[in-house]
């Protein structure tokens, strides 16, 4: 069965890659009913159950994810806040939905320069029922709404009010929020770009390629015309100490070969 989310460790570090749809078991139970490809295992409660297992002082999580049920990321969320480690997430691509509920759960919350967060109130795929049952189940929304505006709440640095209207956003579709705006609002702490990164590098690579071209502070630069007397100086004492050379006209390499000796 395949998973929404993978996990890797080293050392005193742990990544998590939530890189899919966070569904619950529900979900995948009828996916796998009806031939649908699984989409995760029990989701929630398996990842959290990871997370708890954890013995380590951070957790990364990367996050690319258009979200799903606002249970499985609160219970994520939670799960992840009440962690001894330092949590770092990161939006890699989409944080959306319920996604971004597991995004505001990082001590550090950082947005790559190309990515996006959406929040919204809480929906409903399928309802039915009569006036009466269909009141409750929308007063039932409007308390998962609010328990989820919470997770945002404790972060962001403007008023609830104005996180109130964000989440219900333009014809109550909610809102998309970019890197900046995201930390202008406190949704995020900072912005990761991968060319502050190349410059970086490139800096060093550049103070490495100094120190490897320079030339050594006690060299001494050349005297070319000084160096050709001595060269032509050293050919004029061979040539005089050689022994005579018969010169035959069939043999002028002989005596070329002798002047290089």
């Amino acid at each position: 069965m395949k998973k929404y989310y993978s996990m890797e460790t080293n050392g005193r570090t742990a990544d998590i890659y939530i890189f899919g749809d966070i569904v619950d078991a529900f979900e995948t139970g009828l996916n796998e009913a009806w031939g649908y490809d699984g989409l995760g295992e029990v989701s929630g409660l398996s990842i959290a159950n990871e997370i708890k297992s954890l013995d380590v002082d951070t957790i990364n999580v990367h996050i690319n994810s258009c979200g799903g049920y606002t249970s499985e990321g609160l219970a994520i969320y939670n799960t992840l806040k009440n962690h001894k480690a330092k949590i770092v997430t990161y939006c890699d691509g989409f944080a959306c939905s319920a996604a971004s509920i597991v995004f505001m759960a990082g001590d550090d919350r950082i947005m790559r320069t190309a990515s996006a967060l959406m929040i919204h109130n809480a929906w409903v795929r399928y309802v039915t029922g009569n006036g009466a049952q269909l009141r409750q189940e929308a007063d039932v929304l409007d308390k998962i709404s609010k328990a989820a505006g919470n997770a945002y709440a404790e972060k962001v640095t403007i008023s609830r009010e104005e996180l109130d209207n964000l989440l219900d956003g333009d014809n109550h579709e909610g809102t998309w929020i970019l890197p900046d705006d995201a930390v202008t609002m406190g949704f995020a702490t900072s912005i990761s770009s991968e060319q502050e990164s190349s410059v970086a590098n490139q800096s060093a690579m550049h103070l490495i390629l100094q120190k490897v071209t320079a030339k050594p502070a006690s060299q001494v630069p050349i005297d070319t015309d000084k160096l050709a007397g001595t060269i032509v100086e050293k050919l004029t004492t061979k040539i005089q100490s050689a022994q005579p050379i018969e010169l035959q006209e069939n043999k002028p390499l002989k005596f070329l070969s002798a002047l290089m000796r």
